[in-house]
């Protein structure tokens, strides 16, 4: 029999089932998985239109940055922190020697508990807080107004592409320091809710998005954006709310008794990385809250009147 017509031996052919694909064919492999799976995506987003509007926000969220705008929206936020930190340790300062207890005992009225009351009281013995407060009152308003425009300029960009042309007003920052209160009131009256009445969790939670949605809401009439209804702000003001909820209770329940857990080990650079970190977190929910309140829009209009 001649050599070329032998079968083929079993070896050979089990060692060309067994090969594995190069390098080349597993990147074609994966490509093609890829392609497919993106296929797959697609034609889902065709059919749900839940899904569509996810996909476009994430989109939205890539073309204009919205990380690097949470980044600096987080900046302002330190900015205003630092002087009205300032107000309110030399009120407790203040309060303290009105009240004829000692910064500790002010700091526990004030709500504060563990390492924050501790560094609270320590800083608010400090003399010359009528000074401080004096200064701190125009800072904190400088400060408040710059958050106010970084504010506007990622609505801007959210629902317009750009943020030119954007201004100060006095209404807006005024709201802003509305929604700022709202929100310390929130967390006060949920407080209570938990400790004296029936249902407290429920109530604290429908008190809380309530009054920080309701604020943030009013804030965003003010903000730049499209030609709309009132109501196609809600959803906007809703995650807000909610976002703004899950933060707190993140801040409460795992950063602030890590952080006092471990005083010895992280000090007061702990408590700054983690003020900063909820701070992004918190510039986050304002940019998707804009980018859900402009595609939510997108959805109910035409391509050619956006």
């Amino acid at each position: 029999m001649a050599e070329s017509d032998r079968p083929d031996r079993p070896e050979e052919t089990r060692l060309e089932i067994d090969a594995e694909p190069t390098g080349l064919g597993r990147i074609a492999i994966w490509l093609e998985r890829s392609r497919v799976a993106r296929a797959r995506v697609e034609a889902a987003r065709e059919r749900h239109t839940s899904l569509d509007l996810g996909f476009n926000i994430y989109e939205r969220d890539a073309a204009i940055g919205g990380g690097l705008l949470a980044g600096a929206l987080a900046y302002r936020f330190f900015v205003l922190l630092l002087p009205t930190a300032l107000l309110f340790v030399s009120g407790i300062g203040l309060y303290a020697d009105a009240a004829h207890k000692s910064t500790r005992e002010a700091a526990s009225d004030a709500g504060l508990q563990g390492l924050i009351a501790t560094q609270v009281a320590t800083t608010a013995r400090g003399s010359a807080r009528w000074a401080v407060l004096l200064v701190a009152i125009p800072v904190a308003l400088y400060a408040a107004a710059k958050l106010y425009r970084a504010i506007a300029i990622a609505h801007a960009i959210a629902w317009h592409g750009s943020g030119r042309g954007v201004r100060t007003t006095p209404r807006g920052v005024g709201l802003l320091l509305v929604v700022l209160f709202l929100t310390i009131v929130a967390v006060e009256l949920g407080s209570l809710a938990r400790r004296h009445a029936d249902f407290g969790d429920l109530i604290a939670l429908a008190v809380y998005i309530g009054l920080v949605g309701g604020g943030w809401f009013m804030l965003t009439r003010e903000l730049p954006h499209r030609d709309v209804g009132w109501t196609a702000l809600l959803p906007g003001a809703a995650l807000f709310g909610v976002g703004l909820l899950l933060i707190n209770v993140f801040n409460v329940y795992i950063t602030t008794r890590l952080i006092e857990n471990r005083e010895d080990t992280y000090g007061a650079l702990g408590v700054a990385a983690a003020l900063l970190f909820s701070l992004v977190l918190v510039g986050r929910v304002i940019i998707l809250s804009a980018e859900l309140n402009a595609e939510l829009d997108n959805h109910r209009r035409p391509a050619t009147s956006r």
